[in-house]
């Protein structure tokens, strides 16, 4: 079995607690749009991909009981690797809310 200390890279392979169903990696520190609940990653079935919202899973690292398949990694795949992870554990410690992040891109649909 596969062990990854920090994010996955997109494109990873994972099969999740309680789930037979393999899911493709396609977002990282992701917001509910609803709740503002930050996740570890956004992912599809794999390999039919993404169907519709619906099949879209929201969960965190530690939902992951099995690492099938890394994604791509590169310098900068390593390098959003690990700011987004810097600013996950900002999101998870209070020292900025989803709120802030959306103001700063111009997001104002909160």
């Amino acid at each position: 079995m596969v062990k990854w200390n920090g994010l996955l890279p997109l494109g990873s392979i994972v099969l999740l607690n309680g789930s037979d169903k393999r899911m493709q990696i396609i977002g990282q520190v992701q917001a509910d749009a609803v709740t503002h609940k930050v996740y570890d990653y956004a992912a599809v079935p794999f390999p039919e991909g993404y169907i519709d919202e619906n099949e879209l899973a929201m969960f965190q690292h530690e939902d992951i009981r099995l690492i099938n398949a890394i994604g791509h990694l590169d310098d900068g795949e390593w390098e959003a690797l690990a700011h987004l992870k810097e600013l996950r554990d900002d999101l998870r410690e209070g020292r900025v809310t989803v709120e802030e992040l959306l103001e700063r891109r111009g997001h104002t649909n909160v």
